[in-house]
């Protein structure tokens, strides 16, 4: 290697290169001779491109031999490597020259190849020329296309090949791209699908009717058979011998499936293309694996993407056998990941059909999964961890915390491997360590590197941590698991110390930079999102999270700048760092928090939190940016108000609008105005759109709280019926029917709590006592027909929930506490004790007056056409429904004869 000085100069032959490039081949040190500072000018030399084709190709193929290194002497050579892909970037003419075709089609293939090698083997550097290279792209495309005039050669097709693979690594950064790139990706795909179309053969023989056309004049069609429908069968898969043709292809689909997300408003995508997706359901038969794979992500998008996909349970019958065949095969493309897909798969169907998830079913119908835990359990077991390893586990782990979140089966199965727990308090506690040890030394951080921002990388454990505390929130899911296998202090005190960590992290150690800093956030939310599930009434570490001050933390969280929107920021700086992390997952797990804290408990525990987190800090979150903010906010001021007059009167007191006048009979002041909550709440019901799941449960929430009020006393009552526009909205929801599906879906969880409102605003509040229990004719619910509906519409049904059929019946029995015992009696005759309690000292005057103003309220409702709407109700499918509605009708029909109840 001594000779490669005296070869170089500032104008290199032919000659020259051929020799360098003799000497390079299979010799790691002369390569890395070449990177090393005293040797940089050799480097630097081969980075001047000129336009003499030839010589340009020798310098690429020698730049690709000397960055193709083993990972242990890149990682030995650090910065010098590191600045050597950094100079290769910042090559100007090249991406410039395959933009207008400046370049020959062999240079532009190889220079392109050199880059994908820089970006495989250093993916944090940022590539500067991504825009001149989609530019050559899409010419390139143009070319490639059948009705092009100048034919694409085999180097334009290679080059096409290795633009394919530097997109897919863009797209995993979440680079934008050009739409204009869509056309010429999906008209070459359409052509490549045209040209192996005939070439379908399917298994099986359909008989049609003979045609009368001549020979020549017929298309093989197989699309024009009756009764062949594409969503019920498969055809097998298309031969494709040609490299070239199966490469474009197979990334080409994968490319378009990642690059369709930025398009959307693109019309006539393949997916609506009957005969295209037949071709490509045929890939996944294929014996290549790369087709196998690109036909799965085609096939998986619309499900991730589309709204109404998911319904589609033919077509998920039909991939899931390929996508759990693709686990077996050791060499899979490095774009395609089966853990992801089946994860997204599962948590989709979570969304949807939590308490039947096909993927799970499908599942559990093969032996695929204990296979999978098998090699997870080999995984834990390894003495030594490694970046492959950790990333497998990571996985492993992921996975089972989506087969768990729903099924108490493999909870169960899980939980029964005692060392797992042991595995899950190791990998927190080690991320805790990791974090203290940072805040230690940050002033030595800081020292060394500077006070600008750094852009450190998140912990090396971060992933592995989220996937072990989503496990975490999987398993406490269950009351039992609560109850039995993590009724250990020592969880409930890694988590809290996890996220006093994580938040102090995020108030001390912003010169991180964003990369770390986003990680932090993350855990941070997913810590809150277990904390939720230990917090329950029924938990037995409930009390162990109170001690040690989870609703002190949760208080600085809410007033922090960094997650409440309302708080000024003490520095530009610090908000210039924190700008564009999405926090909404630490905010609606921390009103969760309190959302469960405040289930059933006593309005002496609801004023204290109220006096260390304010209703007006609550309150600033009504109008958050997320819908699953909000979502929590409401249901938070729902548990708040029930049973308590007290917090109802605190939430009227932050809605009042009033100012002072003279009196201009006396002079004195007297206050004009009144309370905006009801024409704010209206409002909010009317903005929401009752389709999406989360804003639904938002409307579930106001509409309860509506509830509250109405429970209170008579002044609230009227202030209530009032609102006409509330009424309006309630009319609107119970008019609906299976034969009558409009705006809110008939959806039997807002009927209920409508019909509650109604139920309050009738009740005569100066009733000692009332359960429904006494009325004659009616036959109370059994616990068990209630607990039925449950499953199919429960408002802990997001990834925060407990055990869902218990925390449902809670919930409603909360709700039926506000109404059915507001009247207990008490010897306490204070009004500021008062609550939801009317004294046997109340007067036979005034229970009349109360109950005339009750049939006032009746009748108000009678003219809107109620009484109508409750005795429809009475037929409804959902069994509580039925059960409110025939009360409330036994109720409204005793008011409307003038009988005192």
């Amino acid at each position: 290697m001594a000779f490669a000085p005296h070869i170089i100069s500032d104008g290199l032959s032919g000659g020259d290169l051929k020799k360098l490039s003799n000497v390079l081949i299979g010799d790691q040190l002369a390569k890395v001779q070449i990177l090393i500072p005293s040797q940089r000018h050799v480097f630097d030399g081969l980075l001047k491109f000129g336009t003499d084709s030839h010589i340009n190709n020798l310098k690429l193929d020698i730049l690709n031999m000397v960055l193709n290194l083993e990972e242990n002497i890149r990682i030995e050579l650090g910065q010098c490597f590191v600045d050597a892909v950094d100079k290769v970037y910042q090559i100007k003419s090249l991406p410039q020259g395959l933009a207008t075709t400046a370049n020959d089609s062999t240079t532009n293939y190889k220079y392109v190849r050199l880059i994908n090698l820089c970006l495989e083997n250093y993916e944090t550097c940022s590539y500067p020329h991504a825009q001149a290279l989609q530019k050559g792209l899409i010419r390139l495309l143009y070319r490639c296309l059948g009705n092009s005039n100048q034919l694409a050669t085999v180097d334009d097709k290679k080059c096409v090949i290795e633009l394919f693979k530097f997109f897919l690594y863009m797209g995993k950064r979440d680079q934008l791209f050009n739409l204009e790139l869509l056309v010429p990706l999906e008209n070459l795909l359409s052509e490549m699908a045209e040209k192996y179309a005939l070439n379908i053969n399917f298994k099986y023989v359909i008989r049609v009717k003979a045609s009368k056309s001549s020979a020549a004049s017929v298309k093989y069609d197989p699309l024009s058979n009756k009764g062949l429908e594409l969503n019920s069968s498969i055809p097998n898969a298309v031969n494709i011998d040609n490299p070239l043709d199966k490469d474009l292809l197979s990334l080409g689909l994968a490319l378009y499936s990642s690059l369709y997300p930025h398009g959307k408003e693109h019309k006539d995508s393949l997916w609506e293309q009957v005969r295209f997706e037949m071709v490509v359901s045929s890939l996944l038969k294929s014996g290549d694996i790369d087709l196998k794979c690109c036909a799965l992500d085609f096939f998986i998008y619309p499900f991730l993407n589309e709204p109404e996909v998911w319904q589609q349970k033919q077509r998920l019958k039909q991939i899931l056998p390929y996508l759990v065949d693709s686990f077996n095969y050791q060499s899979l493309p490095w774009w395609f990941d089966p853990f992801d897909r089946l994860n997204s798969l599962i948590e989709l169907y979570h969304r949807h059909e939590p308490l039947s998830n096909p993927v799970i079913s499908f599942l559990s119908k093969t032996n695929v999964v204990y296979g999978l835990l098998t090699l997870f359990s080999q995984c834990l077991s390894l003495k030594y961890q490694n970046n492959s390893t950790l990333r497998s586990l990571t996985k492993f782990i992921r996975l089972c915390a989506s087969l768990s979140a729903f099924d108490e089966l493999y909870r169960s199965l899980l939980l029964e491997e005692k060392p797992l727990i042991h595995h899950l308090e190791n990998g927190m506690e080690k991320h805790l360590n990791l974090l203290q040890e940072f805040l230690l030394n940050k002033q030595l951080i800081m020292h060394l590197e500077g006070d600008d921002s750094l852009s450190l990388p998140p912990l090396y454990d971060s992933e592995i941590t989220m996937a072990w505390l989503l496990l975490l929130k999987s398993f406490s899911r269950s009351v039992t698991a609560l109850r039995t296998s993590l009724k250990r202090n020592r969880l409930a005190e890694l988590l809290l110390n996890l996220l006093r960590t994580t938040y102090k992290t995020c108030q001390e150690c912003e010169f991180a930079g964003r990369d770390f800093l986003k990680a932090e956030i993350g855990i941070m939310g997913i810590t809150l999102g277990g904390i939720c599930n230990f917090v329950v009434e029924f938990s037995y570490l409930q009390s162990f999270m109170l001690k040690n001050g989870i609703v002190e933390i949760i208080g600085e969280i809410l007033t922090d700048p960094l997650f409440n929107s309302k708080q000024p920021w003490p520095s530009e700086k610090r908000r210039h760092v924190f700008e564009g992390i999405s926090t909404d997952e630490v905010e609606t797990n921390a009103l969760w928090v309190l959302r469960h804290l405040m289930y059933n408990c006593q309005n002496s525990e609801k004023l204290d939190l109220l006096i260390k987190i304010p209703m007006s800090t609550i309150l600033e979150y009504i109008n958050d940016s997320s819908w699953s903010v909000q979502e929590q906010c409401f249901q938070l001021i729902r548990n708040l108000t029930c049973n308590s007059r007290k917090v109802v009167n605190i939430l009227l007191e932050n809605f009042k609008n009033i100012h002072y006048e003279s009196d201009p009979n006396d002079g004195k002041p007297i206050t004009v105005g009144g309370t905006y909550l009801f024409e704010y709440l209206a409002r909010k019901m009317k903005l929401l759109d009752p389709t999406d799941i989360v804003q639904r449960k938002t409307l579930e929430g106001i509409l309860y709280i509506l509830v509250n009020l109405a429970a209170v006393n008579e002044n609230k009552k009227e202030l209530v019926i009032e609102q006409d526009e509330i009424l309006n909205i309630l009319h609107d929801i119970l008019s609906e029917s299976p034969q009558r599906v409009s705006r809110y879906s008939n959806d039997s969880k807002l009927k209920l709590a409508s019909l509650w409102v109604l139920n309050n605003l009738l009740w005569n509040s100066m009733i000692s006592r009332y359960t429904h229990y006494a009325l004659e004719g009616y036959t109370p619910s059994q616990e068990s027909d209630s607990r039925a509906l449950i499953h199919q519409n429960s408002p802990f049904s997001s990834n925060n929930d407990i055990d869902k059929v218990l925390m449902d019946d809670e919930e409603e029995d909360e709700e039926e506490d506000d109404q059915e015992e507001n009247g207990e009696d008490t010897s306490d005759t204070s009004d500021n004790d008062d609550e939801f309690v009317h004294h046997s000292m109340s007067t036979d005057s005034a229970s009349h007056h109360a109950n005339r103003a009750a049939i006032e309220r009746c009748n108000k409702l009678v003219n809107m056409g109620m009484y109508d709407l409750v005795k429809q109700n009475i037929f409804d499918e959902s069994l509580s429904v039925r059960e409110k509605a025939r009360t409330l009708l036994y109720h409204m029909d005793l008011l409307l004869k003038g009988t005192n109840i």
